[in-house]
């Protein structure tokens, strides 16, 4: 019977803590809308916010290589990327 009490547990223990977790989600969402609010009523604010987006993609771009840095032109650039080879 000591198994059925210990599972109960277990099971008490998860719960409460998938509660937990969903008050902690419900709370980020309630600050993610009075930030976003906060935005509507100031577009200075949305600005910032702005920049801040555009300034994280940029540092986020260049490590995944996925947007250019913005650094200095390469010297093989000229250069075709295709190699074209003539069979005869």
């Amino acid at each position: 019977m000591d198994g059925d009490k210990d599972r109960t547990d277990s099971a008490r223990d998860g719960l409460e803590h998938l509660q937990a977790a969903a008050h902690e989600m419900i709370a980020a969402a309630r600050s993610l809308l009075d930030a976003c609010e906060e935005v509507l009523e100031d577009p200075r604010a949305s600005e910032t916010l702005a920049s801040i987006f555009g300034s994280v993609s940029r540092v986020v771009g260049g490590i995944s290589g996925l947007v250019p840095h913005g650094g200095p032109p390469d010297e093989d650039e000229d250069v075709p990327k295709v190699q074209r080879i003539k069979i005869s």
